[in-house]
């Protein structure tokens, strides 16, 4: 039966079988077509792709912590305001798309997750743009990278041939033959990690030799203790054993003595048989230390404290919160832009005053004592006033007792209870009367003056310094 493969790889069989001394088929397959089916094999024996990699631990779990945490990280769409400032456009179409709905398929979370994911594994992550009258009106499921080949055309613009099979959503005008789709780049997000530019670098080509001692290492522990570890050996007999006695004999000794469930059992042994152990012990080859060394060099790979991933070997109460913040900063803040910028180039394109940008905020938060001292800085330098505190801690607006907003929740104060040298020595304590639209604005028991209020002008503020006599002067 013959291999349903696509054009371009039947054209690389065809040419290397032509020129190869030996045919290459399933039984025989030669390096190349061994790659492409099981993955690139490795010095340890073992062959590693990107679906087998994911049956590392240490990698799925970098893979699945850098994915899932961009997926959650609510995705806003906000307009510039002029001349500085931006407020969240929720009339804007992409607003939808972007933080909820991308598609009838998949949530945002769900799109978002799988094409990082594409992404740290593949190298890229692709979705179709889906327009309509020159407006985008969705975001496809995500293309499997192992379809798309970026490349030029004749003009020598970037174009993404897509490789038909699954591709329900996917839409487009050129057709390069009957079984390759051909996208403009302005068509296709294209999420990808560093590279040359164009395409990313997969992780798992990179990191095979890791990988691939990775997997011998998990292959070994398997195959260790389901062996039965603790009766590896061989047995002597003093005479010659016929083959069918040797043969009781062997399914004997494996059905009681191997798998785990029967390590540590007493064996018998009859007729003068002696028991000679063979079997390295996993602390004299280091199997253990082997092990935990290939969590920290995937977690390298994928530049991820090695506490994101569950290994707490080196991590204290000291220093875990510092890596919690070094993870959002220099591990998901390079996908953040990335996932940024391509959205303002292929989404938004002409549209300048509109951008999206995620909300960070929540994993840089540190514990409730640090956030106080935080807010309470900044509150009493006149940056946020009590309703964005309430925000920043997801909290309703300061309401009057007849449920409508208090405007005094959106009051900025700044504390006014230092003077300079030169007017203690002169007697004048600097204090200062704040007025707001001609209306004095009582300072509080603890010397906090409102500074302003949104809405009012800077014209609408005056103040009057009093010295201790009572004299005073604007």
């Amino acid at each position: 039966m013959a291999l349903a493969l696509p054009k371009r790889l039947r054209r690389a069989w065809q040419a290397l079988t032509m020129k190869a001394d030996a045919l290459s088929d399933l039984r025989h397959p030669t390096a190349w077509l061994s790659d492409w089916a099981l993955g690139g094999s490795t010095l340890s024996g073992i062959n590693v792709s990107a679906s087998s990699a994911m049956t590392i631990s240490a990698y799925y779990a970098a893979v699945r912590a850098i994915s899932e945490d961009i997926g959650k990280l609510p995705l806003i769409t906000y307009e510039r305001l002029d001349p500085r400032g931006k407020r969240k456009a929720r009339e804007h179409p992409l607003f939808r798309i972007l933080h909820s709905e991308p598609n009838n398929l998949m949530t945002s979370m769900s799109l978002r997750e799988s094409l990082t994911k594409d992404a740290l594994t593949w190298g890229n992550g692709y979705s179709e743009i889906i327009r309509a009258g020159g407006q985008v009106q969705a975001l496809s499921k995500p293309i499997h990278p192992s379809r798309v080949t970026p490349g030029f055309d004749e003009r020598g613009d970037l174009v993404y041939d897509v490789s038909m099979g699954d591709l329900s959503g996917l839409r487009s005008e050129a057709i390069v033959d009957t079984e390759t789709i051909r996208f403009p780049q302005r068509d296709i997000f294209h999420l990808h990690g560093l590279g040359d530019g164009i395409v990313g670098f997969s992780v798992a080509t990179l990191a095979r030799e890791t990988l691939g001692l990775s997997l011998a290492a998990q292959q070994f522990g398997a195959a260790f203790f389901g062996n039965g570890t603790h009766m590896s050996g061989v047995l002597k007999h003093p005479a010659t054993l016929s083959e069918e006695a040797l043969q009781h004999l062997r399914d004997t000794w494996s059905s009681q003595y191997q798998g785990p469930s029967n390590s540590f059992k007493p064996a018998i042994l009859e007729e003068g048989m002696t028991w000679e152990r063979l079997g390295i012990p996993p602390d004299d080859a280091q199997f253990l230390q082997t092990r935990e060394f290939q969590i920290v060099e995937i977690a390298r790979w994928f530049r991820i404290p090695p506490h994101k991933i569950e290994h707490l070997l080196n991590a204290t109460f000291s220093n875990i919160e510092h890596q919690s913040l070094e993870y959002v900063t220099d591990t998901l803040m390079p996908w953040l832009v990335r996932w940024e910028q391509e959205i303002s180039r292929k989404l938004f394109l002409d549209e300048q005053r509109f951008f999206a940008e995620h909300l960070v905020q929540g994993l840089l938060r540190g514990d409730q004592a640090a956030r106080a001292n935080y807010y309470r800085t900044l509150f009493y330098l006149g940056v946020f006033s009590p309703n964005d505190i309430r925000e920043l801690e997801n909290q309703n607006p300061i309401q009057s007792p007849d449920g409508e907003l208090d405007p005094a929740g959106d009051l900025y104060f700044l504390q006014n209870n230092l003077a300079t040298i030169g007017n203690v020595a002169a007697g004048n304590n600097g204090r200062q009367q704040m007025t707001v639209r001609g209306e004095p604005v009582d300072e509080g028991d603890e010397g906090a003056v409102a500074l302003t209020m949104r809405g009012a002008d800077a014209d609408d503020f005056s103040a009057t310094t009093h010295n201790r006599n009572g004299a005073h002067h604007d």
